[in-house]
């Protein structure tokens, strides 16, 4: 091995213990969503709780309403209050609720090396957690697995926060082409999956959803469960329409069999489900444009 390769290694390494180590590279959930969250996992919390929490951050509550007022919802009532959220949606669906909102911000930044355009990473992650929520309710998963698996589906690209720093430095662009994780991997030495799984572990989130987002690009021969199928069927399809990239820069977009058999799918039928997930899409990219702008 020549002394530049082994150089190249030597950098790759110090990157990779840098963002694994160095913990305040990962910026935190909001105090309040934080104690939301939390809320949200104990058996005895009730509405009226949640409402009393966030009664001082009106901002984050009018962006919830806002969001489960609007289309994607198809709500046949207003819904004005948190507690009125939570009984039509349960607390599952409030959980999705504060993380899309509190997480907006972190999706909405400068992501072009990945070959986004502006505000991309989070179209792309709208469409993939409307499309993983939905494929889920065709599957019937049941309410609390599609509303996991929206979150899962909205945070899968989270890791690029801390990865597109250094990839800007280094003013290449990924080629849609190219293997997303090997384009990283060879410039940084850790790919978007691993970091993901760093920033959803910071944030406390359920196991599941970290482990959907660390093996979201795993495409081993073997057989797929069930969420990470749909949350990869999702990003395939949102991939093929495109939403969220520079003209000519989304990725190539791969139907997996081994995710097809997880849940029962033939291509034939997956053909048909595709549209109503793409539909999905569309209402959701429609309806959650603007959120956290």
């Amino acid at each position: 091995m020549n002394p530049s390769s082994l150089g190249h290694l030597a950098q790759q390494e110090k990157t990779r213990r840098e963002i694994l180590h160095k913990s305040d590279l990962i910026p935190p959930l909001p105090d309040l969503v934080a104690v939301v969250l939390s809320a949200l996992n104990r058996q005895e919390t009730e509405p009226q709780d949640l409402e009393h929490l966030m009664q001082n951050d009106q901002v984050l509550v009018a962006k919830m309403l806002a969001m489960v007022n609007s289309p994607f919802y198809g709500l046949s009532r207003s819904i004005r209050t948190v507690r009125e959220a939570v009984m039509v949606l349960g607390f599952r669906g409030v959980r999705s609720l504060v993380l899309a909102t509190s997480t907006a911000k972190f999706l909405q930044r400068d992501y072009s090396c990945y070959g986004h355009d502006q505000k991309g990473l989070w179209m792309h992650a709208v469409c993939v957690a409307s499309g993983a929520k939905a494929l889920a309710k065709e599957c019937r998963l049941g309410a609390d697995a599609a509303e996991q698996l929206f979150v899962a589906g909205l945070l899968h690209d989270i890791g690029k926060m801390l990865l597109v720093p250094y990839l800007a430095a280094s003013q290449k662009r990924l080629d849609p082409k190219q293997s997303i994780v090997e384009f990283e991997r060879n410039l940084i030495g850790i790919d978007h999956t691993e970091a993901g799984a760093l920033v959803t572990a910071k944030w406390n989130l359920a196991l599941e959803v970290q482990d959907v987002i660390k093996s979201h690009h795993d495409h081993a021969d073997g057989p797929s469960g069930r969420a990470l199928a749909i949350v990869r069927l999702a990003d395939a399809v949102a991939h093929e329409r495109g939403t969220g990239y520079l003209p000519g820069h989304a990725p190539l977009s791969e139907v997996l069999p081994a995710d097809l058999t997880a849940l029962s799918l033939t291509r034939e039928t997956w053909s048909a489900v595709r549209d109503d997930v793409a539909a999905r899409m569309d209402e959701a990219t429609a309806a959650l444009a603007n959120l956290g702008s």
